[in-house]
């Protein structure tokens, strides 16, 4: 590095003018420490010297702790929401018009999760067997349980074509 160089970098650290950076390296015969050094003790260091360290601020950790904080609470109120809609909301299992089973959608939605392969395929037999299957309560929408009525229309045709 240059002597102008030095003289620059010594002027950004120090926050002094150049004239005071050039004489500071001159009289410390061009070591950049020592005319920091000498810098600091007549005085001339402005305080605002940037502060580098590997240490995180405590306010960076405080704010990420608050995100997560605000983030977990996010999700609180959205699991107990599911569980509010899922038990006042119904998962019904009928045959012949008369109901067999009317559970809570949070009840089959925790049985098809722990036991998928055994509820899956007993909902699928059951479709061929005339089991009839809908969802009811103040939060279903129509539409689900006309997908649901065309699946078993089309499993009953399929049992007919297979009796004949």
């Amino acid at each position: 590095m240059d002597h102008y160089e030095m003289v620059e970098n010594l002027r950004a650290k120090a926050n002094v003018t150049y004239e005071e950076a050039k004489a500071a390296l001159e009289a410390s015969d061009w070591d950049m420490l020592d005319a920091l050094v000498l810098l600091e003790s007549e005085g001339k260091v402005n305080q605002s010297i940037p502060e580098f360290t590997t240490k995180e601020k405590e306010e960076t950790r405080s704010s990420a702790r608050s995100e997560v904080k605000g983030n977990l609470s996010k999700l609180g109120a959205w699991i107990r929401k599911m569980f509010t809609l899922g038990n006042s909301n119904h998962f019904v299992i009928s045959r012949k018009g008369s109901e067999l089973v009317a559970m809570p959608i949070t009840v089959m939605a925790l049985l098809t999760v722990l036991v998928w392969p055994f509820s899956l395929i007993l909902l699928f037999v059951g479709l061929f067997l005339g089991t009839r299957y809908s969802f009811r309560g103040p939060d279903i929408n129509t539409t689900v349980n006309d997908f649901m009525n065309k699946a078993q229309e089309k499993a009953a045709v399929a049992v007919e074509a297979q009796v004949e």
